[in-house]
């Protein structure tokens, strides 16, 4: 089965993906849409407590109730939404969110994002915590190795002298040790040692350790934890460091991301629904520098990095 995917994005108007299938002759339109979810104020309406207005979501509802999240559900599932953008009031509800996961309902969260904008974050913790970036220790813990994480890799060892890549899948990365090495004459560490791995790196770029995991290695008491897929708790007492499982950003580009009550949503959110995409990640990377992303803060356990902090 031939096809070919177009994505659409227009201001103030749904944002869709089209998958145009052709077989026996028969074109076939699937449609992705993305919903953008808003708690609304009183008066309540007699009737339409969910509204839909083009791509906004308007909920009169009382979502403590559980039967009314599920007709957030039922509404969306309905209108064929793929994926939504909720609120500042609303990504604090965990009914609703983990009601939108158990119905396949994406939510444009910034984690697909933060992935290809985690070396400018490096950028600014160096920037905003003083560090010297000769002179700092990054660790990059991961276990699944995919292009990203490739492409991160080399781009990190070039910017910093001291690199080690934290993996149960040590031989996966021999050869990308061996391209850097060959073609910048730079060395990087490839280790799975859980007692020595992690004890010496100021900052830690952790692509995909679970808690579970994560909390298994000795860990430098006052590093810089940055978490890509969030909700991370380091156990050990005696870690005084900044654990980060949060974000937010400015866009120099505002009229991308614009909409009606822009401000009860949060940016990275908004850019995150306008730009993903399967791409490369160069050609993604690139979209983001075009937009004129800035870090704004970082919310982390045991404090936050935000800018003239």
């Amino acid at each position: 089965m031939d096809y070919n995917k177009r994505r659409i994005r227009k201001r103030n108007k749904l944002i869709c993906s089209f998958f145009l299938f052709n077989s026996i002759g028969i074109n076939e339109v699937i449609i992705i849409k993305t919903y953008y979810l808003e708690k609304m104020d009183k008066p309540m309406p007699i009737i339409g407590k969910i509204k839909l207005e083009k791509d906004n979501c308007k909920i009169y509802l009382n979502l403590e109730k559980e039967k009314n999240i599920q007709k957030v559900i039922n509404k969306l599932i309905k209108n064929e939404a793929s994926n939504v953008v909720l609120s500042k009031e609303l990504s604090e509800n965990k009914n609703l969110i983990n009601a939108l996961n158990a119905n396949g309902i994406n939510i444009f969260d910034g984690r697909w994002l933060i992935k290809y904008i985690s070396i400018q974050i490096l950028d600014y913790i160096i920037q905003q915590e003083k560090f010297k970036k000769e002179e700092t220790e990054i660790a990059i813990t991961t276990n699944e190795i995919t292009d990203l994480v490739i492409e991160t890799i080399k781009i990190l060892a070039k910017q910093y002298r001291r690199i080690t890549v934290v993996t149960n899948y040590i031989e996966k990365l021999r050869k990308i040790e061996k391209d850097i090495y060959d073609k910048e004459g730079i060395l990087i560490t490839i280790s799975n040692n859980p007692k020595k791995s992690l004890t010496r790196a100021k900052i830690i770029l952790n692509f995909d350790f679970n808690k579970i995991i994560l909390n298994k290695y000795n860990i430098n008491e006052t590093a810089t934890i940055l978490n890509l897929e969030g909700n991370m708790k380091i156990e050990n007492k005696r870690f005084n460091g900044i654990n980060i499982n949060d974000y937010e950003i400015e866009v120099g580009r505002e009229e991308i991301i614009w909409r009606e009550n822009m401000q009860k949503f949060r940016t990275k959110d908004l850019l995150e629904a306008v730009l993903y995409m399967k791409d490369t990640y160069n050609n993604i990377r690139s979209k983001i520098g075009k937009n004129k992303v800035i870090i704004k803060e970082l919310y982390g356990i045991n404090g936050k990095i935000e800018r003239f902090s």
